[in-house]
């Protein structure tokens, strides 16, 4: 008898902990985005030699457009308050270095994804294929796709890239960096944690600092150096140039079909 009453009282027990957690992420979510104002944007970039694009919290997106002249941009902006849904801006400027700007009010000296107060801007930019960029983003999360030479730089959030058609040059404070397909170099000035992938490289793989995390590159037509490492595996494949790793501090270092000179660190 006793044992019999024990199953009806767990199951209800269950039940009424699944209805308080749905209950709970049901609120969470219809709080996320308190006030939201929507972004549609274009800007001439027909005599544009670079265009510089500085973001904010939030994710961004900058997805390179054949046979266009023009950025095609949109967005959504979140907001605990209105006041500060109002504050917030997004600035653009034309010319031969043609500028967008996201402008967003200040929370407690800097921005916030999450929390009671908060404030962000999902970016999402269409942009002619072959031209240049100058990417600065804050945090969140980044995707550029098919897109022409660009210097990245970044404090928080993962990095992906897919078919640069030019070099690519990174400076990452935290985040994973995942890249695919470049016909070019690729050069991280500086990475301070997350994982680093890089693979179908068209040219060389520079990484002059990287603090912590593992490092995985295959398939690059150049060589592949990694200056100085702190710390996590090293592991490289399909290398047509050399391999050489001049300071490392802690983790593995593989490599596997190098066809060039392998220096590793022990070896002077």
């Amino acid at each position: 008898m006793r044992t019999s009453m024990i199953y009806p009282i767990r199951f209800w027990a269950l039940v009424l902990g699944c209805l308080l957690i749905y209950q709970f992420s049901t609120e969470a979510s219809a709080d996320w985005c308190k006030f939201e104002k929507d972004i549609d944007l274009t800007l001439d970039l027909s005599a544009s030699d670079v265009l510089a694009i500085t973001a904010a919290a939030g994710d961004l997106e900058i997805i390179g457009v054949s046979g266009s002249d023009q950025a095609v941009i949109s967005g959504k902006v979140c907001a605990s308050k209105e006041a500060w849904l109002k504050e917030a801006e997004l600035n653009t400027s034309s010319g031969r270095r043609a500028e967008i700007n996201v402008d967003l009010p200040n929370i407690n000296g800097g921005w916030s994804l999450t929390g009671n107060n908060y404030v962000s801007l999902d970016l999402h930019v269409e942009v002619p294929e072959e031209l240049a960029l100058e990417v600065k983003d804050s945090s969140g999360d980044m995707l550029l796709k098919n897109i022409a030479a660009v210097q990245l730089q970044d404090s928080s959030g993962g990095i992906e890239i897919e078919n640069a058609r030019g070099p690519i040059s990174i400076r990452d404070s935290s985040g994973d960096i995942d890249i695919d397909e470049a016909a070019g170099d690729l050069t991280i000035e500086a990475d301070s944690s997350g994982d680093i992938y890089a693979k179908h490289i068209s040219g060389s793989v520079l990484v002059i600092q990287d603090s912590s995390g593992d490092i995985r590159i295959s398939h690059v037509s150049d060589s592949v150096v990694v200056e100085r490492d702190s710390s996590g595996d090293i592991r490289v494949s399909d290398v047509g140039g050399d391999f050489r790793v001049l300071k490392d501090g802690s983790g593995g270092i593989h490599s596997s079909d190098v066809r060039g000179d392998i220096q590793l660190p022990h070896e002077g």
